[in-house]
């Protein structure tokens, strides 16, 4: 691990050797694991998950401790786009194509599949809820499907639809709260809180961007919108790529407020936990 200061030279620090940025660096993610070949990290669970070609192996990260052997399943040999534990850990969902979930029982191995009724609309992800409305949510370019779960009919109930257009979206398990991003520069928002006590819905939005030229509009992207949740309070972190701006936004039950914005000349980068 090192850290390298910018070439720019800060000011109001009180010496000219303070540091204006600090990048820390790290070797990537390695696995002990034979056949490993993707990972992935489950918010709703706090596991880290690491996939072979058949098997998923996942680990608790709080506590964390290397030297507890991983929990495994088999999960057959299909691609895999995401994959997430529901929050008792009974069951296990596998995306497998843009149109398709797997959800299996881990305690008997059945397993049922969820398929997009038109050939038009697509899975973008999907998340296990603790509300008492739902246990699953899908996420399509079509709106948000809401279902419950039922092992014994090995199906899913439908409990609620929100339709829109969607062209990405962000989630966080901590603030419980879904951002769909719409729009030809997906800086329009609706927003969704899913949680034990019911379903909020946020106000519209639109997000600030700058303009580069007549030409060319910017285009949001997921890795620009960061969701944080700071002693309680949910925020927003949009990075506006054009005017080197950081917005922060911050929602409320009736309203989203932006509250400030940064300004940088170099570059900005946004790491969350």
């Amino acid at each position: 691990m090192s850290a390298k200061a910018s070439s720019s030279q800060p000011s109001g620090f009180g010496s000219s050797g303070a540091l204006s940025h600090v990048y820390i660096q790290h070797p990537p993610l390695r696995s002990k694991i034979p056949g490993a070949r993707n990972s992935f990290y489950d918010d709703g669970t706090k596991q880290l998950i690491v996939l072979t070609s058949d098997q998923v192996f996942s680990w608790k990260t709080t506590p964390f401790d290397p030297n507890v052997t991983p929990s495994s399943d088999l999960i057959g040999e299909s691609p895999v786009l995401s994959i997430r534990y529901s929050l008792d850990l009974k069951l296990l969902a596998v995306q497998r194509s843009p149109h398709e979930v797997h959800i299996q029982n881990r305690e008997s191995g059945d397993t049922f599949s969820h398929k997009c009724r038109s050939e038009s609309e697509r899975i973008l992800g999907f998340f296990w809820t603790d509300s008492p409305t739902c246990d699953i949510v899908f996420v399509k370019t079509s709106g948000l499907e809401l279902f419950s779960c039922n092992f014994e009919s090995r199906s899913l109930q439908l409990a609620e639809t929100k339709k829109l257009n969607v062209s990405w979206y962000v989630y966080t398990h901590e603030s419980r709260l879904v951002l769909l991003a719409s729009g030809m520069q997906c800086k329009s928002f609706t927003g969704y809180q899913i949680s034990s006590v019911g379903i909020v819905r946020l106000p519209r939005f639109d997000m600030a961007m700058a303009k580069s030229d007549a030409n060319n509009k910017p285009v949001l992207a997921t890795e620009d919108i960061h969701i944080v949740t700071v002693y309680g309070r949910i925020y927003c972190l949009q990075l506006d790529r054009i005017a080197m701006q950081l917005h922060c936004y911050r929602f409320y039950r009736d309203a989203v407020i932006q509250q400030v914005s940064y300004y940088q000349h170099q570059d900005i980068r946004i790491f969350t936990q």
